[in-house]
């Protein structure tokens, strides 16, 4: 209510996981999330709300580092409600001992972000979540750093290997794949064939001994998806032939294994596939593609 600019940043997990009756969002920046709650206050102000409390009716800990719990949102003025009350599903993630929001399913009905005005129109219940609770990672506290760190490590020595089913395996399909400007699907394994051509020619013609991709950031977006970021350089011997690429995968998990769902690299090449990458320093945002990928 008071939009505390230094507590909100406090306890906000990024990247945050928002999902609503017809759209997610995945917020990647400080700016974004404060835009937001700043829009958010400003409408509770002007509608005179001077009561809004939300109720906790369960909350489990999944494991010592994460609890996941249900509240009900009430927003009133004086004892009247002004919307309905609607129901929550959050995920609270504790880091130096801070606990912050990491994930939220909520039963409105916005489908843009920023959300100024909350959507209620029905009795405010959460859309069907379809959990697996045993697939749900977070319950053994593994850290999603390791896990991101461990999956790119693999995906390096596949591409010096030069093992393409071992890739393929390592991937969804249908999955998305993001440079500066251009968005694609890949449906089946033969519209990945030739991404995975030019870096075995980049390696044959480049002399290359070494691919280090090197984890900076990953969290759960949920029990069985994960959001990282990492660096990608390619070595001869001590020289950098190519790099650095800064990425971002989104994972999923499917059992045991975790698989690659959408890419995005900083490139700046105008088509993909693409003969040669040309690095860039932009790494567009989720946002951005979601954006102008709804706007196609």
């Amino acid at each position: 209510m008071t939009v505390d600019t230094e507590m909100l940043i406090h306890h906000i997990a990024i990247p945050f996981r928002m999902r609503t009756k017809t759209q997610e969002f995945i917020i990647e920046s400080e700016a974004d999330w404060i835009d937001c709650t700043t829009r958010f206050s400003d409408n509770l102000r002007s509608m005179g709300v001077n009561h809004y409390i939300r109720l906790v009716t369960d909350a489990e800990f999944l494991s010592e580092n994460y609890i996941q719990g249900r509240h009900v949102t009430h927003t009133m003025r004086n004892a009247q409600a002004l919307v309905p009350a609607y129901e929550n599903l959050t995920t609270l993630t504790r880091k130096d001992g801070v606990w912050q929001i990491s994930e939220m399913t909520s039963s409105i009905e916005n489908s843009r972000w920023p959300i100024g005005m909350t959507k209620v129109t029905d009795n405010g219940s959460l859309p069907h979540i379809d959990t697996d609770q045993l697939s749900d990672a977070r319950r053994a506290s593994v850290s999603p750093l390791v896990i991101y760190q461990d999956y790119i490590n693999d995906l390096s020595r596949i591409n010096l290997a030069d093992d393409f089913e071992a890739w393929c395996a390592r991937c969804e399909f249908p999955h998305s794949v993001h440079i500066d400007q251009v968005d694609e699907i890949i449906e089946s394994p033969s519209q990945l064939h030739p991404f995975f051509d030019m870096l075995r020619r980049e390696i044959e013609t480049h002399k290359i001994d070494r691919m280090v991709r090197t984890a900076e950031h990953a969290e759960f977006l949920s029990g069985t998806q994960i959001c990282g970021y990492h660096q990608t350089n390619l070595y001869s011997g001590s020289e950098v032939k190519l790099g650095p690429v800064a990425s971002r995968y989104i994972l999923k998990r499917t059992g045991t294994e975790w698989r690659m769902t959408s890419v995005t690299n900083s490139l700046s090449n105008a088509e993909f596939p693409y003969a040669r990458p040309e690095p860039s320093e932009l790494l567009v945002s989720l946002r951005d593609i979601q954006e102008r990928t709804t706007r196609q």
